[in-house]
């Protein structure tokens, strides 16, 4: 009897024990479950701010927690997006002069600008972590935006690579410092999930390559410039790279990544004659980088002797002869070489066709450069050839009996041919310390604009000084 008490208590005992074993290990599974901060981040593509939050902000909070935290980005692109973010922030409380990008919601939170996110955001994950988490806020349209899957910045999971092609010339400046500064925080973010290609333009037949290309994107050759980086369907250009490139990378990586664009064939033929007909030469081929450099220093000293000659010769009072008629007969022919020089640049320039370089110098990488147009709109050629017509008009209306006009003109003609050797004198600087290219084309008017100056400085001499034959020509 006492033996089958002893069996039924043990009985009862066991039965306990399971029982409490299977109600207790749904508790512990569920303690064991990790927890986690679930955000919103609303964003444009563009804005500095946003840039700040998604490269330098967000990152380390990502790399401290890990899986742990989830930031689901929305980007506002159209006015619906725009009216979308309105009416998220007024149903936290947020009036809309408050409203703008960043801006993370994160429970009841809500968080303006990287200031603000930056300070009270990893305070506000660690609070939420020790309550067991937070699921995502409760915002209209949530449901599409998950379905988007869109990446939480500097987490790439998925393994997803995005190939660029980029275009650029190593000697250009400008193409240094955009690339540069759009790709280098792009490559510090997503390393090996960005794979950027660079092909160096440097020749003529790269120059044809690169409009070939370009060509294939839709774009006409006034259109193309350096550096040109291509990316999935988009073909970007100058300062469109830092503005555009990091959306661009974030959507891509988004969607999976993008593999390179197909490029077209380099050459046409493929037999060993055109192949050959491509192989630099083993000859060493003068530059004219030398050439160049002397030019412009005449080019200085013709400058320096003109200002020098002049003022010596107002402050002295100098009487002067007229020019002898074979001297005052190079001036217009000077203008008409000059305006010829001007017009095929022009052409070039305008037309955007191969020049003529003969064997010194690389006259198309030159017509190729930023340089050619100034202020990016005015092509350097058509200029010169304005500046030709002028100095020819000017030189006529000395000839002519229309007294202070016609005997103001030399001192016209001074000015105009003085700051045209300086503005040429720059030009020739950039050739062989800049573009790392000389255009004899550019180099000739250069020298045609010296010689113009060497010959105004005795007629405006004399029209300084007073003297009443200073348009009278010896024979």
């Amino acid at each position: 009897m006492r033996l089958a008490r002893w069996i039924i208590l043990l009985g009862q005992l066991t039965a306990f024990l399971v029982f409490t074993a299977l109600s207790v290990q749904p508790a512990q599974a569920q303690a064991m479950e990790p927890s986690i901060v679930r955000a919103v981040l609303f964003w444009k593509n563009g804005c500095p701010s946003c840039h700040e939050a998604l490269e330098n902000v967000l990152p380390p909070l990502q790399e401290k927690y890990g899986e742990q935290l989830e930031i689901l980005l929305v980007e506002v692109v159209t006015m619906e997006d725009v009216d979308h973010l309105y009416e998220v922030a007024a149903a936290y409380g947020i009036p809309r002069e408050r409203v703008g990008v960043p801006l993370l919601i994160l429970g009841e939170q809500v968080l303006v600008g990287p200031a603000q996110i930056s300070a009270e955001l990893p305070g506000l994950i660690e609070s939420y972590l020790a309550q067991g988490g937070v699921d995502w806020p409760d915002i209209s349209g949530l449901e599409t935006f998950l379905s988007a899957a869109r990446p939480t910045p500097g987490l790439n999971s998925t393994g997803a690579v995005v190939e660029v092609i980029l275009f650029l010339t190593a000697d250009c400046h400008s193409c240094q410092l955009i690339a540069g500064h759009a790709l280098m925080p792009l490559d510090e973010r997503y390393g090996e999930s960005l794979d950027v290609q660079v092909i160096d333009i440097v020749t003529s037949e790269d120059v044809e390559y690169l409009y070939q290309v370009a060509s294939a994107f839709d774009l006409f050759r006034e259109q193309v410039d350096l550096p040109m980086l291509l990316i999935g369907d988009y073909a970007l250009i100058g300062e469109q790279i830092p503005a555009e490139l990091p959306g661009l990378v974030e959507r891509y990586l988004s969607t999976g990544g993008v593999e390179a664009p197909i490029l077209p064939p380099r050459f046409v033929s493929a037999t060993p004659e055109a192949v050959a007909a491509v192989q630099p030469s083993t000859q060493p081929q003068p530059n004219g980088f030398i050439l160049a450099i002397l030019v412009l220093v005449g080019m200085v000293i013709s400058l320096l002797y003109a200002l020098g000659a002049l003022t010596y010769g107002v402050f002295k009072d100098i009487s002067l002869a007229p020019l002898p008629a074979w001297q005052d007969g190079l001036v217009p022919a000077l203008c008409v070489i000059g305006l010829g020089v001007a017009g095929y640049l022009s052409y070039i320039e305008i037309s955007l066709s191969q020049a003529i370089c003969g064997p010194m110098g690389d006259c198309n990488a030159v017509q190729t450069s930023s340089y050619t147009r100034l202020w990016g709109v005015l092509p350097i050629g058509v200029l010169g050839a304005g500046g030709y017509i002028a100095f020819l008009a000017t030189w006529w209306a000395a000839r002519q009996k229309w007294g202070w006009l016609s005997s103001s003109a030399p001192i016209a003609l001074f000015g105009m041919a003085f700051f045209g050797t300086v503005f040429s004198a720059y030009l020739t600087y950039l050739e062989p310390f800049v573009i790392k290219a000389v255009c004899i084309w550019c180099i000739t008017s250069a020298v045609i604009m010296t010689l113009l100056l060497l010959l105004s400085v005795h007629p405006a001499l004399r029209s300084l000084v007073g003297d009443p034959h200073a348009e009278e020509v010896s024979s």
